[in-house]
């Protein structure tokens, strides 16, 4: 029987072999999720940091410069705590109401009526869909929305998404500029006042510079103080990740630029 102990030999080793092979396999994975877990947090960390800067009133450099706060709200924010948003001393919000033609924010009218109980000044704004019947949008928007005596002047959101590809021509550009400025005419011409146009730096550059001279400019950058409408802007826009109590989650940042009494310029007579 001696000759059989060799067999058993190499079964055992045979064994001894595949397991180290199975742990090997199994701490590669583990290393290698390990590794793909940190590059991930990195990679977020690096984007985050690039993208947007700030997360409350008091860490950027301009709190001191701009006394009048505001936040911008849409069905994409969860709960609120109105009263208390207006306890951080948040002095206005603006809210968005319609998009294209059909589409109605279904947080908007519950949002309105209490943003305008805890005393904060409401404004209300429509995400301009590119190429799409001006008139339409403007008639969507009146319809749908509350403007009242010492409400915030309308806003118009304009600035590329997933339903706004950049023109790829001048004769798309053109279409979609002919429509914007139809719906700008629509509103200036329903409610007495050039709506305001919140957009970023290269739509800026792209479409409102040269295009729409009259407007108040509303403008996004989460770099810094905006280096572009210089002269223009009144409203500015320096975070998507604004952290303020009396909010679940992220909300978006703005000054005013002006004081407290110029603020005035900006409501609805």
């Amino acid at each position: 029987m001696a000759h059989k102990r060799p067999r058993k030999t190499a079964r055992r080793r045979k064994t001894r072999s595949k397991n180290n092979r199975k742990r090997k396999i199994i701490i590669g994975a583990i290393g290698l999720l390990f590794v793909v877990g940190f590059l991930a947090g990195v990679y977020w960390q690096f984007t985050r940091s690039r993208s947007d800067l700030f997360h409350t009133f008091d860490d950027t450099s301009f709190s001191d410069k701009y006394f009048v706060r505001g936040v911008d709200v849409s069905h994409h924010n969860s709960f609120i705590n109105w009263d208390q948003l207006r306890e951080e001393n948040i002095t206005f919000v603006y809210l968005k109401s319609t998009e294209g033609v059909t589409h109605k924010d279904k947080e908007y009218k519950d949002n309105y009526r209490l943003a305008k109980n805890a005393g904060l000044k409401v404004g209300t704004y429509h995400f301009y869909s590119f190429g799409v019947d001006g008139k339409q949008q403007a008639g969507h928007f009146i319809r749908s929305s509350n403007v009242f005596t010492d409400d915030m002047i309308p806003a118009i959101d304009v600035e590329h998404s997933k339903v706004n590809i950049a023109p790829k021509n001048d004769a798309s550009r053109n279409e979609m500029l002919k429509e914007l400025k139809e719906l700008e005419q629509a509103l200036f011409d329903h409610y007495g006042k050039h709506p305001v146009i919140y957009t970023n730096k290269d739509c800026y550059r792209a479409y409102i510079e040269s295009e729409f001279p009259e407007n108040p400019i509303w403008i996004c950058d989460l770099r810094g103080e905006p280096d572009v409408a210089s002269d223009k802007w009144v409203i500015w826009q320096f975070s998507h990740s604004g952290n303020i109590n009396g909010v679940l989650n992220n909300i978006d940042l703005n000054y005013y630029r002006y004081s407290f009494t110029d603020f005035k310029h900006l409501l609805m007579p």
